[in-house]
């Protein structure tokens, strides 16, 4: 009897599994990318400019993307919002979305439910993990502040008086 909502939360839960594994495939090498981009355009415009206006130019390029991004999305949205005031027209939706593999509201509470219930049994796992790797997490704090704190040693010496 609940063998079919098994299986559909199963494969809503393998699907998400799928897109979140299929996207990182994607965005991480892309990120990865921009980064080095970024650093590139950064070591060119600071050969021209002094290093405030390059990290404002940078500032001003991603802020430029985001707003372009931003307008894109609300565009789409708007285009993909259909007036649907009929239940056939917001079955018709739905029907739609299960065909291209978008959760719909059932099957995203579904998910939610199974990873409501899933992170009781993941979270002491997890604790488990961090905490036998304690020191080196640690270690990499404490290097990561180390190097991120100004050089006091150059600025508390007294210049030699000539």
């Amino acid at each position: 009897m609940f063998g079919f909502i098994f299986r559909r939360a199963q494969a809503t839960v393998d699907n998400a599994i799928n897109q979140v594994v299929y996207g990182s495939v994607v965005i991480v090498p892309l990120l990865v990318a921009a980064g080095f981009g970024t650093a590139a355009l950064a070591v060119r415009l600071n050969r021209d400019y002094p290093p405030e206006i390059t990290c404002l130019i940078i500032a001003g390029i991603y802020a430029a993307i985001a707003v372009l991004a931003a307008g894109v999305n609300a565009l789409r949205t708007m285009r993909e919002s259909p007036a649907a005031d009929s239940p056939a027209a917001e079955a018709a939706s739905a029907q739609q979305a299960e065909e291209d593999g978008l959760l719909s509201g059932g099957d995203r509470e579904m998910l939610l439910a199974a990873l409501s219930s899933a992170a009781p049994l993941a979270l002491p796992a997890v604790v488990r993990t961090a905490l036998r790797n304690l020191p080196i997490i640690l270690a990499v704090l404490i290097t990561a502040f180390v190097l991120s704190r100004p050089d006091s040693a150059a600025e508390s010496q007294p210049e030699p008086a000539e």
